[in-house]
């Protein structure tokens, strides 16, 4: 765990440097070296984020978390070796690693470096090895293959998805999300056969701030939870109230009222207050409400109070408001035992 906590804050600090340096490239005028850095940026980000998850996910006991040995250490600088060499000098020495008695951490840095040459064979290799019994190796060619960006790769790692399991499913989700394959992603949440699958696609187009993407999927029959939540962290409050006020699923339109309170601004809160005053489902009308006392908003609870017809409607306003306890429940309280609006 340690160690795999080292390497998210190393990746977070080597971004920094990227970034900086992009910056400089672009000021001098160097758009290739410029657009290079940022590439390096992208994957060095979305792998941070894969990192973390994994870290989190991960226990002490962790072959992959351990220190390499001195014998191992020795063959990880010889792997990195290997990257200044040519294509014809290197694939053989790393075919002969993956085929011998090499550590599995040796052998993943050996696949990692396959990732970085420029031939047919590395790419064929890799892609073998993403179909592996071996899930820390396989793993480590799916990962490889997001990193290097081969489009051909990517695209065969489809297969890939399609007959793994959860764990294959995730891994190939990542190298996408490495390789910023937006369009991929989008296909299986399209596509996907269960509301499990299609929540882990779309948190991975909302972490790669797929707007557009995630946009078209609100325009299906029946969008996801996984979807609303999308839209509520990410402050999209038009797709938010698409679903809530569209025909799909009730249970989905009562969660996308109630998540427009996390939004919390004034657009939101009039959102609430106006989806509460047109609607005659109940259900709908308690999600309003509940929206308003995650957004905090007294005033518009308050309005609606005063502006209530029945009794019993007046007390659950009310009731709403004590929870809020602030000034406008204390007048909302006063003028109850007045007997007055």
């Amino acid at each position: 765990m340690q160690l795999a906590e080292t390497l998210i804050h190393f990746a977070i600090w080597l971004l920094i440097v990227l970034l900086a340096a992009s910056r400089t490239a672009s000021a001098q005028d160097s758009p290739e070296l410029s657009s290079a850095i940022e590439r390096g940026s992208v994957i060095l980000l979305a792998q941070a984020t894969v990192n973390q998850e994994r870290a989190a996910e991960s226990t002490d006991d962790d072959d992959e978390d351990r220190a390499p040995t001195e014998e191992e250490e020795l063959a990880l600088a010889a792997m990195e070796g290997l990257m200044a060499q040519p294509v014809e000098r290197a694939l053989p020495i790393i075919k002969k690693v993956l085929a011998g008695s090499q550590t599995t951490l040796v052998k993943q840095r050996a696949l990692f470096v396959l990732s970085q040459l420029d031939a047919p064979e590395a790419e064929d290799i890799l892609l073998q090895t993403s179909r592996s019994t071996n899930a820390t190796l396989r793993r480590e060619a799916i990962r490889s293959i997001g990193i290097g960006g081969n489009k051909k790769s990517l695209d065969a790692l489809r297969g890939v998805y399609d007959a793994g399991n959860a764990d294959v499913r995730k891994e190939v989700l990542e190298a996408w999300l490495i390789a910023g394959n937006t369009e991929a992603v989008f296909q299986v949440a399209l596509n996907a056969k269960s509301e499990d699958e299609a929540r882990e696609a779309i948190h991975m187009l909302s972490v790669m701030g797929a707007v557009d993407e995630l946009r078209k999927l609100s325009d299906r029959p029946n969008a996801s939870s996984g979807l609303v939540e999308a839209f509520a962290i990410s402050g999209d409050l038009v797709s938010l109230r698409k679903i809530a006020e569209g025909s799909g699923d009730r249970s989905i339109r009562v969660e996308a009222v109630r998540k427009i309170g996390i939004i919390d601004d004034a657009a939101a809160r009039t959102a609430l207050r106006e989806i509460y005053l047109r609607s005659s489902d109940e259900e709908i009308k308690a999600a309003a409400l509940e929206g308003m006392l995650i957004a905090g908003d007294e005033q518009g609870v308050l309005a609606l109070y005063r502006a209530a017809k029945t009794t019993a409607e007046k007390r659950e306003l009310l009731r709403t408001l004590t929870m809020m306890d602030g000034d406008a429940a204390l007048d909302a309280i006063d003028a109850a035992l007045e007997n007055r609006k």
